[in-house]
């Protein structure tokens, strides 16, 4: 097998986590669209079962999305050359956009059952959590921000 050929083999593995999180999408809106599960009340008129499955389909896709970034990470990190400046960025990135979907994700199954003083906790736990990953991702950029710089220009540090 030529070069390239093995390369583009390689990348391939990233296609099973993008259909099992469509997958896992699909299926959350489409049975939690359906009028069967929304007639369907687990706690007492609170919580139905369309708010269930959205949240195991919408929070799947999440954990997934959050592994195929570790596996990205990992990946990049032993391909080296112009790829490996990018290996310590996207965990923070990923792990931003999953924490900040997460939110919305929760309040499916919890949204019913906060009232006023734990919402407003909830609220601030998340609001602590966000700033707590965009704050890795400021810091994971200007730790590598000459292997970035390098990266995305192809100059090479003098020495």
């Amino acid at each position: 097998m030529t070069g390239n050929a093995q390369a583009g083999m390689n990348w391939n593995w990233i296609g099973r986590y993008v259909a099992v999180i469509v997958l896992a999408l699909v299926l959350g809106a489409a049975l939690g669209g359906m009028p069967l599960f929304a007639k369907t009340f687990l706690v007492s008129g609170k919580l139905n079962a369309a708010q269930v499955v959205r949240f195991l389909g919408y929070g799947t896709a999440l954990v997934v999305f959050w592994i195929l970034g570790q596996r990205l990470t990992l990946f990049l990190r032993q391909q080296g050359g112009r790829w490996a400046a990018w290996h310590s960025l996207i965990l923070p990135i990923v792990t931003l956009i999953v924490v900040s979907a997460l939110y919305s994700v929760i309040l499916l199954v919890l949204g019913p059952l906060l009232g006023g003083a734990l919402q407003k906790i909830y609220d601030w736990l998340f609001i602590l959590a966000i700033i707590g990953c965009a704050t890795w991702l400021i810091m994971a950029v200007l730790g590598q921000a000459d292997a970035l710089t390098e990266a995305l220009t192809g100059a090479r540090k003098e020495e």
